[in-house]
């Protein structure tokens, strides 16, 4: 599956952005969230007792190259977990055979809606909470009590994820507004976790759906 498709130029984000810092560390040369002059200000000293830095990785507006570096890496962990999980359940059934089912499903990463999570929530999908082992035959299915793979999207998925996606991108929209205005960082800060921890409570739903749909059902409860 191939995630994190985007255009040529540098792709927008519902962050307020301001000119990337000449002597930053970042080696993507990437904008900051929070420009320098309020990290020099009487804010910044408030914004490092939440916690925050200049150089964090909150801190850093994606741009092409970053998104570019993170998706290569995630696939990299990801090809990692896969070896893992394959040889760990190849311990439990000689010849079972498993494989990742990505939980905010292929059409939410794609275009605008995947540049979103990356850009304004700093999401991919080869990240932990994305991604659950599936049984890819029914002997492993069977034998192991493993949900089987439905070999591609979820339409229940799609559409949830879809509507819950407007949503979000509505909200960090009017966060962005907010702190251009105001430059309350700190708040924009909080709504942005608060999204972010959202997007993964709906993976995690999905997952849940998913287990309870093989519990009642077994074989016949696969999606389509």
């Amino acid at each position: 599956m191939s995630f994190g498709k985007k255009p040529p130029s540098a792709p927008p984000s519902s962050a307020p952005v301001a000119p990337p810092a000449p002597a930053s560390r970042d080696p993507h040369g990437r904008s900051k969230l929070i420009p320098d002059e309020v990290w020099d200000g009487p804010k910044g000293k408030f914004l490092r007792e939440l916690g925050l830095s200049p150089e964090d990785e909150s801190n850093l507006v994606p741009n092409e190259a970053s998104i570019a570096a993170r998706i290569e890496e995630g696939r990299a962990r990801l090809e990692e977990r896969n070896t893992l999980a394959q040889r760990n359940i190849e311990t439990r059934l000689a010849g079972a055979k498993v494989r990742p089912f990505f939980l905010i499903p292929d059409p939410c990463w794609n275009g605008a809606t995947g540049l979103f999570l990356m850009t304004s929530l700093d999401l991919y999908p080869y990240d932990d909470w994305n991604v659950m082992y599936l049984a890819v035959d029914e002997r492993t299915a069977l034998v192991l009590d493993i949900a089987m793979h439905p070999n591609g999207n979820v339409s229940a998925f799609v559409e949830a994820s879809a509507k819950f996606m407007v949503r979000a991108q509505e909200q960090m929209s009017k966060a962005h507004e907010a702190a251009s205005i105001t430059h309350d960082f700190a708040a924009y800060q909080t709504i942005r976790e608060d999204v972010q921890m959202r997007v993964k409570a709906l993976a995690m739903q999905f997952s849940r759906a998913t287990i309870e749909a093989w519990e009642k059902n077994g074989p016949e409860g696969r999606s389509r």
